[in-house]
């Protein structure tokens, strides 16, 4: 009985390393792309640049995932 839920709690553990794993690499690309999207309106010294042609390429690419 005992090595039935030991066997049970060990597929359980596992499981959710894996579930936390997968939440982990989605937290770390949405860190990049907010940090990338800064980068695009945001310049140096820290004024807004509005640079149209790389919003709207973002946009596209974004539009694309979504689908």
């Amino acid at each position: 009985m005992w090595i039935i839920i030991s066997i049970l709690l060990a597929v359980i553990t596992i499981v959710t390393l894996l579930i936390n794993i997968q939440k982990d690499n989605k937290i770390d690309s949405l860190e990049y792309e907010v940090a990338y999207l800064l980068d695009i309106i945001f310049n140096d010294h820290g004024d807004v640049v509005l640079r149209t042609d790389d919003i709207n390429n973002i946009k596209d690419e974004w539009d694309k995932r979504i689908k």
